[in-house]
């Protein structure tokens, strides 16, 4: 007679384990879905804040004058070296270090990127503007009658509000 002991997983045995799994991986997605979220609108509120406080700082050293005016109009070009290089009491702009420009850097990186649309360029909106609401076409809006700088995305918080209105 022969003894046959087998060892291994049984049908059921095996079908048991692979539905634990998938309760498991089905209770876990969500919550990493969820945290991945969380992350994205936190990284934008921290992104609003930097620059945020670089348009407060430039405004301040510049008797309240905005960045982005090139004394004859709104630019994209004149509120990234604005607030990049270093500039003069009227809002010229040089290379840190340059002597008479004694203000700025207000930001030591570049723009940062929009982290839900992952571009970088900013609408400028002048008084004559009109702006139709959030379309991620751009990175960020400056709303320059009001000083207002803000996401350029249609993308919802995981509570449901706009990412535009933080």
């Amino acid at each position: 007679m022969k003894n046959s002991l087998q060892s291994g997983f049984t049908l059921i045995e095996t079908l048991i384990v692979a539905a634990l799994i998938l309760v498991l991986a089905g209770m876990a997605i969500p919550t990493f879905q969820n945290t991945v979220a969380d992350a994205r609108m936190a990284s934008t509120q921290q992104e609003l804040l930097r620059i945020r406080t670089a348009i407060d700082y430039y405004a301040f050293q510049h008797q309240e004058q905005l960045p982005g005016f090139d004394g004859q109009q709104w630019s994209e070009s004149e509120f990234r070296s604005q607030l990049l290089l270093s500039t003069d009491e009227l809002g010229a702009s040089a290379a840190p270090g340059t002597p008479n420009f004694p203000y700025g850097p207000y930001l030591t990186e570049a723009i940062p990127a929009n982290p839900y649309n992952s571009l970088d360029s900013i609408l400028v909106l002048s008084s004559s503007s009109e702006f139709g609401g959030p379309d991620d076409s751009t990175g960020w809006v400056w709303f320059t009658t009001t000083g207002v700088f803000k996401a350029n995305t249609a993308e919802e918080t995981p509570n449901g509000n706009p990412i535009f209105d933080l």
